[in-house]
């Protein structure tokens, strides 16, 4: 391509060049505050149709039997994952392990919330 031309291309789309390249430096911006902002969790919190039905430190590997063995939740080395769900699609058991402040792992069929929760909760996280 000839010199003219880039400049020609530049200065016909120079509008389009500055959005992009705006949006582009804003999404690293993000991707970096929330890679550096993790705090790992101290505790997983159950939920059951938005009441607390269980807490269970980070710290102390174990198995439990959630809403009477429809899922079960492994804390194993610091992270917490579902290992058993008896749900039709089993995104619960697929959504991986968690580990990090606000992290949750959702079982919508069982109506089941496992999130991951601090050292205190009055602290504002990144996405309030």
């Amino acid at each position: 391509m000839k010199p003219e031309n880039i400049r020609s291309f530049i200065k016909q789309y120079r509008v389009d060049i500055i959005v992009v390249a705006f949006f582009l430096v804003l999404s690293i911006a993000v991707l970096l505050i929330t890679n550096f902002s993790k705090t790992e969790g101290t505790y997983v919190q159950v939920t059951l149709d938005g009441n607390i039905v269980g807490e269970y430190s980070l710290t102390a590997d174990g198995i439990y039997s959630l809403n009477g063995g429809t899922n079960t939740l492994t804390v194993q080395s610091g992270v917490a994952y579902m290992s058993y769900s008896n749900c039709p699609d089993h995104v619960c058991e697929n959504t991986g392990k968690i580990q990090y402040v606000g992290q949750t792992i959702i079982c919508l069929p069982n109506r089941l919330t496992i999130s991951i929760i601090g050292e205190s909760d009055e602290a504002v996280d990144f996405i309030s």
